[in-house]
């Protein structure tokens, strides 16, 4: 089964949204919580649809509306040819709008500042944060080697959401805790990574993501964590900055047994202070088994998952993006406390 089944990889979806849609991802936990007005505004729109959010409750959903608010099409359903004819629907019902809530600039949308934004919910990418992309994707294994598993198995009544493509997510590492990284340590000697660090990486990002939105892990369900930082000088140009490895064991898994992680991550961190750049690639590989309420259709048995952090570009929207545990703020930065 190639990508291109499911709906955002569909060839006709990607082409209906490219030609006549303007593309919006947002986190509904946000904003039918957001007392601003984004948040106003998004359920004004949910409102119109099936989707109310009673009690509470979500309003998760693909939604095609208008600028002016006015909803035009609504779909939560993974089949590529229902959100085909949803769109479809929502350009008849635009086409037959007045002309004149159809022309470009019939809407003025004003910026909304971070100091217009409710605090609580407001997660912005500080100029003391440091973020880092984070890709998920599950393996095969051949012989001493990994491949992107592609390929289901034969027997796919076992499982249905197949992960076959990479999961996105974002790490937030403060600047503070990037200068103890790389700040000289005894000479040759390793050290601990810091705390709240290991255990936000372990909790919130060692995580099968591939399927939908992952449990994360609790504390007392970190069996093992042994990550260390050890120098690593470039013998060609010994003044090229601070380099530092970063490797160690991981052991996630519940108490029943039924869902884990257990594998093994390496990389490095290259900081170079005179030209204000820094690299940053770490690799986790190892057996992952089990699912969460929301990734069901896990494969049977314990198969290999690779989770890859690298440098995100915080000027970019789309890295701007916060972790998907940063609900929980406290919870997220304090990881080894909470």
């Amino acid at each position: 089964m190639a990508d291109r089944e499911f709906v955002f990889g569909h060839p006709e979806v990607q082409k209906l949204l490219r030609e006549h849609f303007i593309l919006v991802a947002a986190d509904d936990w946000y904003q039918r919580r957001q007392k601003d007005a984004v948040g106003t505004f998004f359920r004004s729109v949910a409102d119109q649809g099936p989707r109310k959010g009673a009690g509470g409750g979500t309003r998760q959903g693909r939604y095609a509306f208008t600028a002016s608010g006015k909803l035009l099409g609504f779909n939560n359903n993974r089949d590529p040819r229902r959100i085909i004819n949803m769109l479809q629907d929502s350009l008849r019902r635009f086409r037959a709008l007045p002309a004149a809530e159809r022309r470009p600039g019939a809407i003025k949308v004003p910026d909304l500042p971070l100091s217009k934004r409710d605090p609580r919910y407001a997660r912005p990418v500080e100029a003391d944060t440091i973020p880092v992309k984070v890709h998920t994707r599950a393996l095969n294994r051949e012989g001493d080697s990994y491949t992107a598993w592609r390929e289901p198995e034969p027997d796919t009544t076992r499982f249905r959401h197949k992960g076959l493509g990479v999961a996105t997510d974002h790490l937030w590492v403060k600047k503070t805790e990037l200068t103890k990284l790389t700040s000289p340590g005894p000479s040759g000697t390793s050290r601990s990574l810091p705390p709240a660090l290991a255990m936000r990486i372990a909790r919130f990002h060692l995580v099968d993501n591939t399927r939908g939105e992952p449990p994360h892990w609790r504390r007392d369900e970190v069996r093992k964590l042994e990550l260390e930082v050890s120098p690593l000088p470039d013998p060609s140009n010994p003044r090229a900055g601070k380099r530092v490895r970063v490797r160690g064991l991981f052991h996630l898994e519940t108490k029943d047994r039924l869902r884990g992680y257990k594998g093994e991550l390496d990389g490095f961190i290259h900081s170079m202070p005179a030209s204000n750049q820094l690299e940053l690639k770490l690799v986790a590989v190892g057996n992952h088994w089990g699912h969460g309420p929301y990734t069901r259709g896990a494969r049977p048995g314990k198969t290999p998952l690779a989770v890859v952090f690298t440098l995100a570009d915080r000027e970019k929207t789309e890295d701007q993006i916060p972790p998907q545990a940063a609900r929980w703020e406290q919870g997220y930065w304090e990881a080894d406390q909470h």
